[in-house]
């Protein structure tokens, strides 16, 4: 049965049990949140629990109302996605009951009380509490050391709906939903308990629930994974897809050379070199630069560069770029380096389109010391200040901005594997600079 409890366990147990549940949970999916904020929300959350218990006695209802009130808060407060809040919050409650169930009973054995004297003694529910919530501290602060997530729900943030594009996420929220139910239930039985030794039935059943729960939580780092895995298959089949243009070009290529080579030492063969000579000066006269395969020190980069020169042709773009420098040194995976120079260019490429006179696109690459300097820049539409303050917070998007949809917030991920660092400028034209180490060796071959 629910039971009431006085202001000073709301004070010194729910708030600061809410306040972690808040913080740890988006921390597991690396989601970072105002501090302030977030013990704003969790006092508004314990105030209304405070209520509720005092005028119901139906357990479990507490949590419904602690996980829709939590929502609600956090989406006018926090200004976060129903959707994902909804993930991080169960999953937060899912590892708090999981350390209650395991610390709870060792506690009452060892105190010699039963679950009725936490009802008789609400000073009982604050010290029980202690070693839950220095657990759960430190859980956050080691995710936080060591930059530990479930799995990055940031790519989602500020568009929920690409949250259900994966029908996996479909199935995150039906098991965290149960879970949910199956540990409430386990609690009300502990609650039921008159004796402080609890029966060899509860200790199975709990057993069982402690380790499905920790299998729940392994099922969402692996679902994490997967979608991380997903996201590099992407990157790695467009670079794919660039090679093999590029290898369709150079067999057109070759054909034609083929071809012009075989009908010149035909006319060769038969003594006609006038007309060998007519043949060759209008085949240089009518021979478009553009045809031809830009040539550089790395295939990936070469392929990639001749596919925008493509696109840069069709959209009346004048594409520049100069490599000034070896790229033995660029330790850097291909797909990844045309992944981030693809964006870059792209949205580029967008940025001049609405240019109606010159629509210029650069990429320069340089070394400097120890660092190779790669620049990509286009005279289109400015970036204003406070679009440059959101232009790498996944799922931010304007009409008229160059930072679109999550290419740019993979960039900088990307760009941190790597150890690598973005800057923006945007005067009289808007560059993209980026700074990436040297390395021995070079990853792409």
């Amino acid at each position: 049965m629910l039971y009431s409890i006085p202001w000073y366990v709301v004070l010194f147990q729910s708030i600061p049990e809410m306040f972690l549940l808040i913080i740890l949970g988006f921390k597991l999916f690396n989601i970072d949140v105002d501090f302030k904020k977030s013990l704003l929300v969790s006092s508004l959350i314990s105030i209304i629990v405070y209520i509720v218990r005092r005028f119901t006695s139906i357990y479990g209802l507490h949590t419904v109302i602690l996980i829709f009130c939590s929502l609600i808060f956090i989406w006018i407060i926090l200004k976060m996605n129903i959707a994902y809040s909804f993930i991080c919050i169960v999953t937060s409650l899912l590892i708090n009951g999981l350390l209650q169930n395991i610390i709870t009973p060792i506690i009452l054995n060892l105190f010699y009380t039963t679950p009725q004297d936490l009802i008789k003694n609400p000073w009982l529910n604050i010290f029980f509490y202690i070693p839950n919530g220095l657990i759960m501290l430190c859980f956050y602060l080691f995710t936080v050391k060591r930059e530990v997530h479930l799995f990055d729900l940031k790519m989602y943030e500020n568009n929920a709906k690409n949250l259900f594009k994966d029908k996996s996420i479909f199935v995150l929220f039906i098991v965290l939903i149960q879970s949910i139910f199956i540990m409430l239930i386990n609690q009300i039985f502990l609650l039921s308990q008159q004796t402080r030794i609890v029966g060899i039935e509860y200790t199975t059943i709990n057993i069982i629930i402690s380790v499905f729960t920790i299998l729940v939580l392994f099922s969402i780092k692996g679902l994490g994974d997967d979608i991380k895995d997903k996201v590099e298959m992407s990157f790695l089949k467009t670079h794919l897809e660039q090679m093999e243009d590029l290898f369709k070009a150079l067999r057109v290529q070759n054909h034609e050379h083929k071809r012009h080579i075989q009908t010149i030492q035909a006319m060769v063969y038969l003594d006609e070199i006038a007309s060998a000579k007519e043949y060759i000066d209008g085949l240089s006269d009518g021979y478009s630069c553009t045809d031809d395969i830009i040539y550089v020190e790395n295939m990936a980069l070469t392929a990639l560069i001749n596919g925008k020169r493509k696109v840069a042709e069709i959209n009346n773009i004048d594409f520049k770029f100069s490599i000034n420098c070896s790229l033995d040194g660029l330790k850097i995976d291909s797909w990844d380096l045309c992944s981030i120079l693809g964006n870059l260019l792209d949205n580029a490429f967008e940025a001049v389109r609405k240019e109606k006179d010159h629509r210029l696109v650069n990429l320069d690459i340089n070394c400097f010391e120890e660092n190779y300097i790669i620049k990509v820049s286009n005279n289109g539409v400015k970036i204003s200040k406070d679009e440059m303050d959101k232009l790498f917070e996944p799922g931010y998007t304007t009409k008229e901005s160059v930072g679109r949809g999550y290419g740019l917030f993979l960039i900088k991920n990307l760009l941190e594997k790597y150890k690598g660092s973005i800057e923006v400028y945007s005067t009289d034209k808007t560059v993209f600079k980026i700074i990436l180490p040297k390395g021995e060796g070079n990853r792409n071959d």
